[in-house]
């Protein structure tokens, strides 16, 4: 079709997409984004029937259990790798272009050794926090919790791999395990538990969830080497592991500041609210995680560039590059927020009748990751341009105020008070980092916001 014989906004539409993607890099990541973007789009697609699956064979009792002590291998599985996960997105193409094989070999295998132990290391403090707590913890949370923390270490390593495969460019090989294979394993084992036995408990769930995690891990493994060995010289592995391990912990600092910012709100709901409402809290958060992976799939190519143009001191370069992802985030973000609250009613009935009272939940949390979309990936942007610490320092003041206004509010308002804290916590951070972009690198982050660098 003529592309003059569109209607006239419909063509400039059109003509403005086409000139951004003029921008070779800008059309670079937009295209690497299509296919990290169809395999989340396939993974929240898998990811909603699984919990939805899991919801029903369970009931909103069980289910809250499994939600609740699954939070915590997020938490502590991406704690875990101390940063690994994030910095090899650093090392591996620097060390790739400049042809330093020894580095690069040395850091493949010391980032797998390191995070093995950390994550050896997270579990065991795991294991014996529940034995030290167990009187203080609900009596059908300690056994799930048990196995939960025997995850912690796959969860970990899963999470490295993920790191290095992106590092590479392999997209498919970083995000099927993750996003599409675990989750299925997960289903599969429940669903054969509740076929053989009528019945799913949180126990059953937990212990399904740790087979499909080192199931998962290990099949990434084994193809993640054998792609390694043959894109890549062999060469025997020089260590710089204190280097490397300075330069990962303000990462994973700022990511698990991020992390505890996402995850106070039903962490805290396990104390003071039974688990059927954690779980009905949790279906909520699952349906709202579906506008984040437009967010996450542009993210995950645009990371590289930040750091690209920033190596090559364009600051006009890297102002527009930043402009225009933003653009691309926002605005596909607002029409995802727009169709899920229009089907989210349908979506919560999707997990049971008693799911429909989390409609609430999903435009307050709406709100907080459009704001975040609104200021696009910016906190990569800092931690790409040797300001991670500032990174960390903000979303620790965020993290603290969730936690101040989840216990302010969840005992006046319950869930409706978790959802508040958290969507509140989200802006206040995004308004913080772009504050910060503006004025330490002189970048306008925020997507209504003019194209030009400042002063």
């Amino acid at each position: 079709m003529d592309a003059s014989a569109l209607p006239q906004p419909f063509r400039r539409i059109g003509e403005t997409i086409a000139a951004r993607l003029a921008d070779g890099h800008l059309g670079e990541v937009v295209r690497g984004a299509g296919l990290v973007m169809a395999i989340r789009i396939a993974g929240a697609a898998i990811a909603l029937l699984s919990q939805v699956l899991l919801a029903r064979w369970m009931g909103a009792f069980e289910y809250g259990i499994f939600a609740y002590v699954w939070v915590w291998v997020i938490i502590l599985g991406i704690l875990a790798p101390m940063g690994f996960g994030t910095s090899t997105l650093r090392f591996v193409p620097d060390y790739r272009v400049n042809g330093k094989w020894r580095r690069l070999a040395g850091i493949l295998d010391a980032s797998w050794r390191i995070v093995l132990v950390l994550g050896l290391a997270f579990m065991a403090a795991g294991l014996l926090a529940v034995l030290a707590f167990r009187d203080e913890l609900q009596p059908y949370y300690v056994l799930p919790l048990v196995l939960a923390m025997l995850c912690v270490p796959g969860f970990a390593l899963g999470d490295t791999l993920e790191g290095t495969a992106r590092a590479f460019g392999w997209v498919g090989l970083a995000y099927l395990p993750t996003y599409i294979i675990r989750p299925l394993g997960i289903v599969l084992v429940g669903g054969i538990v509740y076929l053989v036995t009528g019945e799913l408990s949180g126990v059953a769930a937990v212990a399904g969830a740790l087979a499909a995690t080192l199931a998962t891990l290990t099949g990434q493994r084994l193809l993640l080497s054998r792609r390694i060995a043959t894109a890549i010289p062999r060469a025997k592995p020089i260590h710089h592991t204190k280097y490397w391990i300075a330069a990962s912990m303000p990462m994973v600092l700022s990511e698990g500041l991020y992390l505890v910012l996402l995850n106070t709100d039903i962490v805290l709901l396990g104390y003071f609210v039974n688990p059927q409402e954690v779980g009905i809290y949790f279906a909520a958060t699952r349906i709202v995680n579906l506008i984040v992976f437009i967010y996450f799939a542009v993210a995950a190519r645009a990371v590289p560039k930040f750091a690209e143009l920033h190596a090559m001191n364009d600051r006009a370069g890297l102002q527009a590059f930043v402009h225009n992802i933003i653009q691309w985030i926002f605005w596909p973000t607002l029409a995802a927020a727009a169709i899920i609250l229009l089907g989210g009613r349908f979506a919560l009935g999707l997990f049971g009748q008693d799911f429909s009272a989390g409609f609430p939940l999903l435009a307050i949390l709406m709100l907080g990751f459009v704001a975040r979309a609104s200021t696009g990936p910016i906190e990569y942007l800092l931690n790409m341009t040797g300001h991670q610490n500032v990174t960390s320092i903000v979303y620790g003041g965020a993290a603290a105020l969730n936690i101040a206004l989840n216990l302010i509010l969840v005992p006046r308002f319950g869930l409706m008070g978790a959802a508040s804290a958290t969507a509140i916590a989200l802006a206040s951070a995004s308004l913080c980092l772009f504050l910060i972009v503006r004025r330490r690198l002189g970048i306008n982050a925020f997507v209504l916001c003019p194209s030009g660098a400042t002063k």
